[in-house]
């Protein structure tokens, strides 16, 4: 029986859950803190029901809480991580250091938070990505992108507030589908982040990525990543969608059965059970 570990992305961190794994490990803690110039701690208790305020504290924190979470998991045979999370898979499986991974996390949360375009984030259930992209394009929605393809009925989309505020009330009043707007700062995943990607590029190029020990697959590609390929892959991620449920289709069609998330919270078991409930074509 495979296994799959899924590292989670920012929305994973409420309350101060994971404050026991700081106590576990303490000097990989005082590391991160020495990194960040801030404790950690305090981090949990501020941002309780309020995950999305500050990028630059809560998803720094989330990286280390994951990581350290991870150290007391089996070794899976593949790695995925979701959104921000896909950077603390490839520091779990030696691509990248511990330091350099919550760096670059780092840097990646000033970069989005940069984003000069107002905006945010909209979930919608119980369409299929289809039949939303047609509701896009017979509305008008050309502002709105496809930032979040988590499951056969469940997509996140990006863009200016007006917009989405609009295509919620279309998708209501359609009464096949469900629409809520996510507590985001900033259009996430979309054409708005392209100059936050362009900045990240420019330190990727630095990094000298090693090959993932274990295979990780990529929000981009939805197929395993190649190391000759990271820097350009993880800036490209900035702004194009991440493509979950292809990715819960390959780890099933490679032969995996389970798949754990890293850390509290269970929404990523939720999304594979909803994406490998029908029939899938082998991975190639």
């Amino acid at each position: 029986m495979l296994t799959a570990l899924a590292f989670p992305g920012q929305g994973a961190l409420r309350g101060p859950k994971g404050a026991e794994l700081l106590d576990r490990y303490p000097d990989r803690a005082r590391q991160a803190e020495d990194i960040l110039g801030h404790a950690l701690r305090p981090v949990l208790t501020a941002e309780s029901g309020t995950p999305w305020r500050h990028l630059t504290r809560t998803q720094p924190t989330l990286f280390v809480l994951t990581h350290l979470a991870a150290l007391d998991e089996p070794e899976p045979a593949y790695l995925a991580g979701h959104s921000m999370g896909e950077l603390t898979a490839l520091c779990h499986a030696g691509s990248i250091d511990f330091a350099t991974g919550l760096r670059l996390v780092l840097l990646r949360a000033r970069l989005i938070s940069e984003c000069p375009v107002p905006g945010g984030m909209l979930a919608v259930t119980g369409l299929d990505t289809d039949a939303l992209t047609a509701v896009l394009a017979t509305e008008g929605f050309t502002d709105l992108d496809l930032a979040n393809l988590n499951a056969p009925d469940q997509t996140v989309l990006s863009g200016p507030t007006g917009s989405l505020r609009a295509l919620a009330a279309v998708v209501r009043r359609g009464g096949t589908g469900r629409a809520t707007l996510i507590d985001a700062p900033n259009p996430g995943h979309s054409r708005y982040m392209a100059t936050a990607a362009a900045g990240f590029a420019e330190a990727l190029a630095q990094v000298p990525f090693r090959a993932p020990r274990i295979p990780v697959v990529s929000n981009v590609t939805a197929r395993p990543h190649r190391p000759e390929r990271l820097a350009e892959l993880l800036a490209q991620h900035l702004y194009r969608p991440v493509r979950w449920a292809d990715s819960m289709t390959y780890l099933s069609g490679a032969g995996v059965t389970r798949l754990r998330q890293a850390g509290s919270g269970g929404l990523l078991p939720k999304l594979w059970t909803a994406c490998t409930a029908r029939d899938v074509t082998p991975a190639r």
